[in-house]
């Protein structure tokens, strides 16, 4: 906004915030409106992330706690209010209210992966060290639901616990048949909706072991928690063999993003012409992209895994 004819230099950064302005006050009341809306709408996407069975029973239904609903809605407002406010200094406003909604979805969608991912690796953390402690006890001559509830007692607060007191709160549940949910099909129905593989292998295992007598119970816990230690052995293998692809992409990814900042601390004019109109804002995206993907794509051909006991 200013030029040769500005008269007041000092504020005229007001006229130009003044659309900035007008879509955060708007997206705002929205949002105060709608969120009790907005909770259940995120309530219903983390639902269908989850990919419920529908022959689950509904009394043995799993939601695992990714994120609060309510801290959720309020992250999304954020993020919503500083997409639009930034996109309305180089766009119109229609435009701005457009493109910020997709652009919010998709924040939205990256902190509901990162959530599930760092769920995943939670579960997995502590599950080697619970299914020894639980062989050991099925071993010393504790009943199942007498192990299960030791172990969650003298366990912190994580989602292995939450997921393994489930296994506890739901047996004898009123099934929509008439019945009442017996170990069994409370394990299997848990084994069908915990988000990680390597704890779906382990409790689709228990699921037929659970009603067989103790010795054979114990025998088969025993044998899981060989297998586990094996997995983890190997998984540890890969992981040190495949460090050399993180590093390469981290090597890689640095020198673009390097070579990117030198570029434009010595030609800042030119990159100002260059990316402030709004095809400059895409191509600067698509930029920004090409420049972080090695260094995304090193950790995550860096992963590995092993499920298979």
């Amino acid at each position: 906004m200013l030029d040769a004819s500005t008269t007041h230099a000092s504020s005229a950064w007001l006229i130009s915030a003044a659309p900035s302005a007008l879509v955060t006050a708007i997206i705002l009341v929205l949002l105060v409106l709608l969120r009790g809306q907005l909770v259940a709408a995120l309530r219903q996407i983390q639902l269908r992330m989850l990919g419920h069975s529908a022959a689950i029973d509904p009394a043995l239904l799993w939601l695992p706690n990714l994120i609060d609903p309510g801290r959720a809605a309020l992250l999304v407002s954020a993020a919503m209010l500083g997409v639009a406010a930034i996109l309305s200094l180089v766009l119109p406003i229609p435009f701005a209210l457009l493109l910020g909604i997709p652009a919010t979805v998709a924040l939205l969608w990256a902190g509901l992966a990162y959530a599930k991912a760092r769920y995943i690796h939670a579960l997995d953390r502590d599950l080697t060290t619970a299914v020894g402690r639980l062989s050991a006890l099925l071993k010393s001559g504790s009943g199942f639901r007498s192990a299960i509830e030791r172990i969650i007692r003298d366990m912190p607060t994580c989602p292995l616990r939450d997921e393994w007191a489930f296994l506890l709160t739901r047996q004898g549940a009123n099934l929509a048949t008439g019945s009442i949910a017996t170990p069994q099909q409370v394990v299997a129905a848990l084994s069908l909706q915990t988000l990680s593989p390597r704890h779906a292998t382990l409790l689709s295992h228990l699921s037929v072991a659970v009603g067989q007598p103790q010795d054979v119970l114990a025998r088969r816990c025993e044998a899981a928690y060989s297998a586990i230690q094996d997995s983890d052995r190997r998984r540890e293998e890969a992981a040190t063999e495949l460090a050399q692809m993180r590093y390469s992409g981290i090597a890689v990814g640095l020198a673009g993003v390097l070579m990117a900042i030198y570029l434009t601390a010595t030609q800042w004019e030119r990159v100002l012409i260059a990316y402030q109109t709004p095809l400059g804002i895409i191509v600067g995206i698509l930029v920004i992209s090409a420049l972080l993907l090695p260094i995304i794509g090193g950790f995550v051909l860096a992963r590995a895994d092993d499920v298979d006991y």
